[in-house]
């Protein structure tokens, strides 16, 4: 039987039809389902950014509410001043949210993920810092030592407030702008970086010449004197 004889029979030609017709079923549901999961996908992506944003941008509002470097100086003379004097230090819990989604991390997009893994792993430093400063042995402590471990302590709050802003601007420029965003926000703040630097690099070039230069000139040895 030739093709033109087959397509001439009426059940050849339904059977076709039929076929063409389960086949593009397939097709249909497939790309409903994929469409289906890329929705449910970027829903859960809007999640866990949301919440992530939300509960570091109360973090960092409470701490800069704080006042930390005046509070840090005035609690760091209180120790100074007063032998065996060190301040209470409440337990803190910054991180309920991450805790729970942090197995759903992996939806965000590097670039967005690295930033809020530095804030969260500072938070828990903060965290072991707490716990050792709670077994500090006060009578056997000088208190020049206990001072400076407590400055420390708050310069690592301190340090949260910066990694919190960074990893709140990525987190809003996903939210907002997609991976177009993130990836201007990235290229300017490493621009940002090596200009920062290339000006320290600068400044310690002009001084170390300047230095030498003294050093060398016979005339500011003599005035030196």
């Amino acid at each position: 039987m030739t093709f033109a004889t087959a397509l001439s029979d009426p059940r050849v030609v339904a059977a076709m039809i039929g076929g063409a017709v389960v086949a593009g079923g397939w097709v249909v549901t497939h790309l409903l389902s994929a469409a289906r999961d890329r929705a449910a996908r970027a829903e859960r992506v809007r999640d866990v950014q949301g919440a992530l944003y939300a509960e570091i941008r109360v973090h960092v509002a409470t701490l800069k509410s704080q006042n930390l470097p005046r509070y840090g100086a005035e609690i760091e003379a209180l120790i100074l001043k007063d032998d065996g004097f060190f301040p209470v230090i409440p337990t803190e819990h910054n991180d309920r949210l991450f805790s729970a989604i942090v197995e759903d991390i992996h939806v965000l997009p590097f670039r967005v993920v690295d930033p809020v893994v530095q804030y969260y792993n500072q938070l828990l430093t903060i965290g072991a810092m707490i716990a050792d400063l709670r077994e500090l042995k006060l009578d056997r402590l000088e208190a020049t030592r206990a001072a400076r471990m407590y400055r420390h302590y708050i310069e690592m709050k301190i340090e949260a407030i910066a990694l919190g802003e960074e990893a709140m601007a990525f987190l809003l420029a996903h939210l907002t702008g997609g991976r177009e965003a993130v990836a201007r926000l990235s290229d300017s703040q490493q621009k940002a970086r090596l200009a920062e630097t290339k000006a320290g690099v600068t400044s310690w070039i002009a001084a170390e010449k300047a230095r030498f230069s003294a050093g060398n000139n016979p005339a500011s040895d003599r005035f030196g004197r």
